[in-house]
């Protein structure tokens, strides 16, 4: 787990500079503060930082593994098969969720398919159905509220036309 998080840690920060670095070449709009890098600088700053935690705690395992002798390494390497597959079909549980949400967008709106995403999301890890629920309907309209009302960026109604603002 610890070599795996080690270059999961790398690989993800040095995305996020990608990102950043990218997204500071694109050019500003005239009339905004902010231009159409800011949201994806935004995220390379998150990507780069879960990166260095990612990375810091992979370095803090292995210390720890390496001071604790040759056999704990060899029984933290060797992981059961079990979790292995629980982990691939999270993992493809995961890809189809975020494919959902994008074939979803449309015709569903941003609210009714980021609720449906994120409390997926949130079950596959774990979470029980009414905390899914008390994660994703605030997050959402936190989301909307980021998007739509101060960046002003056009997000799907679909069956919430009727009600948009």
């Amino acid at each position: 787990m610890a070599r795996t998080d080690l270059w999961s840690g790398l690989l993800l920060t040095l995305f996020g500079a990608l990102i950043f670095w990218r997204a500071s070449t694109f050019p500003s709009m005239a009339g905004l503060v902010y231009g159409p890098g800011l949201f994806p600088s935004i995220a390379a700053v998150g990507l780069m930082v879960c990166g260095a935690l990612l990375l810091v705690s992979a370095l803090v395992v292995q210390g720890r593994t390496m001071a604790a002798g040759a056999s704990d390494r060899a029984e933290a390497d060797h992981r059961p098969s079990m979790d292995r597959r629980r982990a691939g079909a999270r993992l493809a549980a995961l890809v189809l969720i975020v494919a959902g949400f994008g074939l979803a967008l449309e015709p569903l709106g941003f609210h009714v398919t980021s609720i449906l995403a994120i409390t997926a999301t949130a079950r596959l890890f774990g979470l029980n159905l009414l905390r899914a629920l008390c994660l994703s309907v605030p997050l959402t309209f936190g989301v909307h509220l980021l998007f739509y009302s101060v960046m002003h960026v056009p997000l799907p109604w679909g069956v919430m036309t009727p009600l948009a603002w």
